[in-house]
């Protein structure tokens, strides 16, 4: 009677350590997702950065020294004229109380353009639409 009784004992106690285990992720789910962005590459001129990230839904701009070290700024005022031929966009970098107004000129064909910074300087770009994580 009483190896019936821890028979039933160890059965049950089996049974509730399967059914009460669930998977449990020691991570949170990824709300990583691709978005789309204005690229400029192959940036010349002086203080020339290595590669500008404009994003075009959400107002972040990269602005990469070297392949691997950058720096993100907030953006404003984005504004989007491109056309079927050509990037035609417009917006304001935010560095700490400054504000940086850039105009991005570029045929879509070539993706050869120019970058002009405050209506001073003018950088000569190569300009692609990519799709990046945010």
């Amino acid at each position: 009677m009483m190896k019936n009784i821890i028979k039933y004992i160890a059965v049950f106690a089996i049974v509730l350590a399967f059914t009460s285990c669930d998977e449990e992720s020691n991570f949170e789910e990824s709300t990583t997702t691709l978005t789309q962005v204005y690229t400029l590459t192959d940036i010349t001129g002086n203080n020339a950065a290595f590669k500008i990230n404009i994003y075009k839904e959400v107002s972040v701009i990269v602005e990469y020294s070297t392949e691997v070290n950058l720096e993100s700024y907030t953006s404003s005022g984005f504004t989007d004229s491109s056309t079927e031929t050509n990037f035609e966009v417009e917006v304001n970098k935010l560095d700490n109380e400054a504000t940086v107004n850039y105009v991005l000129s570029a045929d879509k064909t070539t993706g050869e353009g120019t970058l002009t910074v405050d209506g001073t300087t003018v950088f000569n770009v190569k300009v692609s639409e990519e799709e990046v994580y945010n």
